[in-house]
């Protein structure tokens, strides 16, 4: 694609994921979405979803294998994890084994294992259609820090990946506390220490991408003080810590959306219009297969915590018009 076409793809792109249709109350406060979005853009000073898929199709080599960490939320409301992170691994993971013929790894912890490795066996089963089964695998993290390191650099060794991307995914404060955007806090002896990776990659000068919306996801590290400035909240921490909530992990790109799942899927849009490929990109069948898979394997609404095939507070059908407004943007482009 031409550098102009490329840019006026992804700023169609940008604008459609950091539409805000989130609930009014509950979830990420209102009014956060575009500042925070802005805060990220002015950072990279280009549109974020083409920034992402240029780097990976800079970076990735024909059967690269690519770490995507994901999972959300904590036991008592979210005692397997959210829809919002699973879903948009998946997506862009069959993205990733499309476009390059990728080996992807889904990390999570254990606690939300069950749907990641649902989404994992959905995209596989499509994958297989293609000839491509087995692309995507998942590994889990077990719970405390010095597990963590462990792990985190058994699997960098074990797998060398060429990037690591990060979708919903808690990233600690400047006191190793993990928050939630809101504010509650987690004992980080109970939670997974996935960011680990993230600071592994970056010691071995890999590509790492972080995809949230909320500033306490792996990746706004980079934006921190900005982004704190406009939380509609201060980004306080309800537990008191001093440096609030948003993490202080970065990535070299980092990319705010409505929904980290938006966030995501966005960057396999913009992979397919760079590819010249439509079918990179997945369907609104897709999105709501993946989508109720989470539920069915025990994943909830991050926004109400129930067990609804929605994300974020947003019905289905909003998630999976989104796929397809994002498919009509690509099609034009191509």
């Amino acid at each position: 694609m031409k550098p102009l076409n490329d840019r006026i793809t992804g700023e169609r792109i940008d604008r459609l994921m950091t539409v805000e249709i989130r609930p009014l109350t509950g979830g990420v406060p209102a009014g956060f979405v575009v500042p925070m979005y802005d805060v990220c853009r002015a950072h990279h000073g280009e549109p974020l979803s083409s920034l992402a898929a240029r780097r990976l199709a800079d970076t990735l080599s024909r059967g690269d294998t690519v770490f995507i960490a994901t999972g959300a939320g904590a036991a008592p409301k979210l005692p397997q994890g959210e829809t919002d992170g699973p879903v948009g691994a998946a997506a862009l993971a069959r993205a990733l084994v499309l476009a390059f013929d990728a080996r992807v790894v889904l990390v999570t912890e254990d606690a939300h294992a069950a749907p990641v490795m649902a989404v994992a066996a959905m995209i596989n089963g499509e994958l297989s259609e293609r000839g491509k089964a087995g692309a995507v695998s998942t590994v889990c993290f077990p719970l405390g820090v010095e597990r963590g390191h462990h792990i985190a650099q058994a699997l960098m060794d074990e797998y060398r990946p060429s990037a690591v991307i990060f979708v919903e995914r808690d990233g600690p404060n400047e006191e190793g506390f993990f928050h939630g955007v809101r504010g509650d806090c987690r004992n980080p002896e109970d939670v997974g220490h996935v960011y680990l990776l993230a600071e592994l990659a970056r010691q071995r000068r890999l590509l790492t991408i972080g995809i949230g919306d909320g500033g306490n996801e792996v990746g706004f590290g980079a934006v921190r003080d900005a982004i704190t400035a406009v939380h509609p909240l201060g980004g306080k921490s309800l537990a008191g810590h001093r440096s609030g909530v948003v993490s202080v992990i970065a990535t070299d790109v980092v990319i705010s959306a409505s929904v980290s799942n938006w966030g995501a899927h966005a960057v396999a849009a913009a992979l397919a219009a760079r590819i010249g490929d439509l079918n990179i990109l997945h369907t609104p069948k897709l999105e709501y297969a993946l989508i109720e898979a989470t539920v069915r394997a025990g994943a909830r609404d991050g926004a109400t915590s129930r067990a609804d095939v929605a994300v974020d507070g947003i019905n289905w059908e909003g998630h999976t018009s989104f796929v397809e407004l994002l498919r009509s943007i690509v099609a034009v482009s191509l």
